[in-house]
């Protein structure tokens, strides 16, 4: 901090402009958004004293001592061990006869995965098989010459379709007993009619393992403790743990390739959000965002309840269409400013924000980051879900939510909003202070506006409204009407084509790209020839953390986690009769989604629970459509994020803009504010899911 405060004095040496002073998301700067705090600030506020102290001293230790734990194990266990690629070979199978393919290196254990026209649905144990043709698999031990078996394993039963118009994969891993001076091979019977080829891939290190549940626990345990109690920065916590499960699974035998790693990234999420953050990154040099808040403020006529009623709505509206953490980052300095023109407590003000930019992300796709990951999900496409699809089923909850959003804020914040403590009392002194007075022009203006204020009004206007509306209109208005423009055709352009992405001549427009090309349109357009200047303004540590914990995901799926908790759920779905069961699955995944989602991060819980929605549905036990889960599962993660500060990344955001100005959201804070918000709203959610698909059956796209 005394190196960003020595900064700032240097930049206060030079003239800045009052509309800089005023308003700092209101200049370009080649400093990212992010990072920028309000030039009018009194550097005093950014130094913070070291004073020495023994048990901050014993924490900082312990902190670097844990870290470099870590560090060390997955150090001293990726450069150990060097990664085994799979062996790939392609066997064609006779009628009635026996191939033999040697097995390299065997050990306890071996996995054969074979691809082909295989008949999936005759593969379930309890499938009752008739005359069907199949190819028998066992690992033998014989002798040099292959003509003696000394041990087998049991068979394995793979039956085939008799049309190989389908491509399908099914897989075993197999126990090996050692056998000395004996060769292992791979014996394949074939039960066919005619000449059957597969894809075979064998892995000598298939991981087997009693405590794979543990490891896996323990490691989300591990991000939870990283970022809660802020022992680093959460997308290196995210690194550091994804790492660590890459470590694990070395240690077990069973270390991935760098390409198996990268295909576990899902880049259509990541393309999405990188291109609305250019798109909005653009758009706020325009001056729109800004002109939006003053709208507020004149509508409200500087009322504080009917301005945070506007401020959170337009936060909400904006936040369907563009990403909640960019959006955040434009409108929280403008609550800050209209917070202290009114004498409001600003954390509470940012707090209902970040509410309502969760609340309204909820909305579509491409609004929240679970909701980009949830649609763009190969299996939750192919069951018809689309853009209109996915924005038809969540919006009946998502008004509910807003709609009693604002009484839950209301009840909770009636009497705390204008308590004003001497910190924001002595911060809006300082900056009204550094700021110069008003203009004659602005004085003039601001008797115009009074004039005009004739009969009756709905509002009664605030004190200081007339002359505070004039300045803010002499200063924040559009700056670049042709930019402006540009954008408004960019984003007709993106919502034709999320609307028209169901057609079949437009199949290939998913989220992802039509982001990343609509964010190449308005480079184009617009004519930027900075390039670097755009790109600071993107949040490459949030793509960066996301792509962590896709990783991390991964992993602990590989560990055995998401399937022991599937098979916990589908003991508890099947507990009750079969016409209950989805609405039992249902309170499961919304609830548990939410709960997990307010205390570990409505991201890392969405990839971890989406691939657990997915496994109950392919589940024969029990019957439950994807669609029902699907919702529970974005109203749970979204709605979820506003339980505490660490629910979701646009709660983070607003903390630490809140702490560039001088302001502080605190864990405890959040949570009081927060968790009844989320509780109110899951509570709706979960009426609406019952009605929509227990009573009715609307989970069919």
């Amino acid at each position: 901090m005394k190196f960003l405060s020595d900064i700032f004095r240097v930049a206060n040496l030079c003239h800045i402009d009052e509309v800089f002073q005023a308003w700092p998301s209101s200049y370009q700067s080649r400093i990212p958004r992010r990072l920028r705090m309000p030039e009018q600030l009194d550097p005093n506020y950014l130094d913070e004293p070291e004073t020495f102290s023994v048990g901050r001293f014993i924490f900082k230790l312990a902190k670097i001592g844990a870290l470099l734990l870590i560090w060390a194990f997955f150090t001293c266990i990726l450069v150990q061990n060097a990664t085994t690629p799979d062996k790939t070979s392609v066997v064609t199978v006779l009628p009635n006869e026996t191939v033999l393919r040697r097995l390299s290196e065997p050990h306890d254990a071996t996995r054969i995965t074979l691809e082909g026209a295989i008949d999936l649905k005759a593969q379930k144990p309890q499938s009752v098989v008739t005359d069907k043709p199949f190819v028998g698999v066992r690992v033998e031990w014989r002798d040099s010459e292959l003509n003696t078996t000394y041990w087998r394993s049991d068979m394995w039963i793979v039956y085939l379709l008799k049309q190989n118009n389908d491509f399908s994969k099914a897989a075993k891993t197999f126990q090996i007993s050692k056998v000395n001076n004996a060769k292992a091979v791979i014996s394949l019977e074939g039960q066919v009619e005619e000449p059957v080829s597969l894809l075979m891939v064998v892995s000598a290190y298939p991981l087997i393992t009693k405590n794979g549940v543990i490891y896996a626990a323990l490691l989300l345990i591990g991000l939870y403790i990283l970022i809660v109690f802020e022992l680093t920065d959460r997308t290196f916590a995210a690194l550091m743990m994804a790492t660590t499960g890459v470590a694990i699974l070395t240690a077990l035998g069973n270390r991935p390739t760098l390409e198996t790693i990268i295909s576990w990234i899902d880049f259509e999420t990541l393309l999405l959000l990188l291109g609305m953050m250019i798109l909005v990154a653009i758009m706020s040099e325009t001056g729109v965002f800004d002109l939006m808040a003053v709208l507020a403020y004149r509508i409200s006529k500087g009322n504080p309840w009917p301005m945070l009623l506007l401020l959170c709505s337009i936060t909400a509206t904006i936040s369907c269409i563009l990403d909640n953490v960019t959006m955040l980052l434009l409108m929280a300095p403008i609550a800050v400013r209209l917070c202290e023109a009114m004498a409001v407590r600003t954390p509470l003000v940012l707090i209902a924000v970040v509410m309502y930019s969760n609340i309204g992300g909820t909305l579509t796709p491409v609004g929240d980051p679970p909701n980009v990951i949830i649609a763009t999900n190969p299996e939750v496409i192919a069951k018809g879900v689309d853009f209109v699809v996915f924005t038809l089923h969540m919006l009946p909850g998502v008004l509910m939510a807003a709609v009693s959003g604002y009484c839950v804020i209301y009840l909770t914040m009636r009497k705390s909003l204008f308590k004003l403590d001497d910190r924001q009392v002595e911060l809006a002194a300082e900056r009204e202070n550094s700021r110069r007075r008003s203009s004659t022009d602005i004085t003039a203006r601001a008797e115009e506006i009074r004039g005009r204020q004739k009969g009756r009004q709905f509002l009664k206007p605030a004190e200081n409204y007339f002359q505070t509306l004039a300045y803010l209109e002499a200063h924040f208005r559009i700056r670049d009407k042709t930019l402006l423009i540009k954008c408004l055709i960019t984003l007709v352009f993106v919502i034709c084509c999320f609307l028209m992405h169901s057609l079949p001549f437009m199949a290939g427009a998913t989220l992802g790209w039509v982001a990343i090309l609509a964010a190449f349109l308005l480079l184009i357009l617009a004519k930027m020839n900075d390039i670097e200047a755009i790109l600071d303004q993107v949040e490459w540590s949030a793509l960066l953390f996301l792509a962590a914990l896709f990783v991390l995901t991964e992993a602990v799926d590989q560990l055995g986690f998401i399937h022991w908790l599937c098979e916990c759920t589908v003991k508890v779905i099947m507990s009750v009769d079969e016409e209950y069961q989805t609405t039992v699955a249902i309170l499961i995944i919304i609830w548990l989604s939410a709960v997990l989602s307010a205390f570990v991060g409505n991201v890392p819980v969405t990839t971890m629970l989406l691939r657990l929605n997915i496994e109950l549905h392919r589940n024969d036990d029990i019957h439950i459509p994807l669609t029902p889960l699907v919702w529970a599962l974005s109203y749970g993660a979204c709605l979820g994020g506003n339980g505490t500060l660490i629910g979701a990344s646009a709660n983070i955001i607003a903390a630490a803009i809140a702490q560039q100005y001088g302001y502080k959201i605190s864990f405890v804070q959040f949570f009081i504010y927060g968790f009844p918000m989320m509780v109110v709203t899951i509570c709706l959610a979960t009426v609406y899911l019952l009605i929509a698909h227990s009573l009715f059956t609307w989970h069919k796209t």
